[in-house]
C-alpha cells in the first residue's frame, strides 16, 4: 500500500473575518507547550485573533503532566474523553469525561493524565472592589440542571458558574432539541467562545451563515449579530464562554 497522502484539495469550512471566526476540524494544526509535557494543544481562540480570552483543544498521552502557563491567567476545564486529575490548594480533583473544574489566578496547580482530551477556557481574572475573590471550584455536566431558556422547552441552558459578582466570566452548556432556536438575533459588547459538543446546526455570524457540526468552533466578537438554529435531525449542543458581571471598558 503506498504511502503517500492524496493531493489535499485546498478547501476547509474554516473561515476567519475581523469580527468572529469558524475553526474547524481539518485546519487544527497542534503545538506543545514546555510546560505540559505529553500534551498537544490546537490554539482555537487567543488574543492573536483580537479576542481578550483564549480557547484551547487539548490531546494527552500517557504520563502528562500539567502546570500553569501564565500565573496571572485564570483557566477553566472540561473534559471532553478520558480523565485528568488536579492537585490544588491541599485537594485532588479526579475529572472524568464532562467533568469541569475552574481556576483561579494566582493559585498553584498541578495536574496529570494517562489520556484525555479537554477544552480549556483562559483569561486574565479583572478584580472588581468589594466582590471578594473567586473560589476554585469543580462539578460534572450530568449534574447540573438544564433550565429551559426564556421558557422555551427546546432550547435547554446549563450554567455552570457561581451566580456571585468575584467571577468576571461564565461558561454555559445550550442544549436545543432538532429545529431548536436562539429566541432572537442577539448583538452586544459581550463576546463568545463556543465549542459544538454534539449534533449539527447552523450559525448566523454577522451576515455569514455557516453550517457548524460536531468539533467546530466559533469566536464571536463584541456586538456581533449572532443567531443559532439546530437543524440537524438530534439534539445539538455546545458549551460556550462570556464575559459577565464587568461593565463593557473593564470586561
Amino acid at each position: 500500500m503506498s504511502s503517500v497522502l492524496p493531493p489535499h484539495t485546498g478547501i476547509s469550512r474554516t473561515s476567519v473575518q475581523r469580527d468572529h471566526a469558524l475553526i474547524t476540524p481539518e485546519s487544527h494544526v497542534p503545538i506543545v507547550f514546555p510546560a505540559w509535557d505529553n500534551c498537544e494543544s490546537v490554539v482555537l481562540i487567543s488574543p492573536e485573533m483580537g479576542a481578550k480570552f483564549s480557547q484551547l483543544l487539548v490531546s494527552c498521552s500517557e504520563g502528562a503532566a500539567l502546570k500553569p502557563l501564565a500565573p496571572h491567567e485564570e483557566l477553566f476545564v472540561v473534559v471532553l474523553d478520558g480523565a485528568i486529575e488536579f492537585k490544588l490548594l491541599g485537594v485532588s480533583w479526579a475529572l472524568e469525561k464532562d467533568g469541569f473544574a475552574f481556576l483561579p489566578s494566582g493559585v498553584d496547580w498541578v495536574a496529570a493524565s494517562s489520556g484525555a482530551t479537554f477544552m480549556v477556557f483562559s483569561k486574565p481574572y479583572i478584580p472588581l472592589a468589594g466582590a471578594g475573590e473567586p473560589n476554585a471550584f469543580k462539578g460534572s455536566l450530568s449534574k447540573v440542571p438544564a433550565e429551559p431558556f426564556l421558557g422555551d422547552e427546546g432550547a435547554l441552558l446549563q450554567v455552570l458558574f457561581p451566580d456571585d459578582p468575584a467571577y468576571d466570566w461564565g461558561i454555559n452548556v445550550f442544549d436545543f432539541e432538532p429545529g431548536g432556536t436562539l429566541p432572537q438575533v442577539e448583538s452586544h459588547f459581550m463576546e463568545h467562545g463556543l465549542y459544538v459538543l454534539d449534533g449539527q446546526g447552523v450559525y448566523r455570524l454577522g451576515d455569514h451563515w455557516y453550517p457548524v457540526q460536531q468539533g467546530d468552533c466559533i469566536w464571536m466578537g463584541p456586538y456581533l449579530p449572532q443567531w443559532y438554529v439546530a437543524a440537524g435531525k438530534t439534539h445539538s449542543r455546545y458549551i460556550y464562554y462570556k464575559e459577565m458581571n464587568r461593565a463593557p471598558q473593564y470586561a
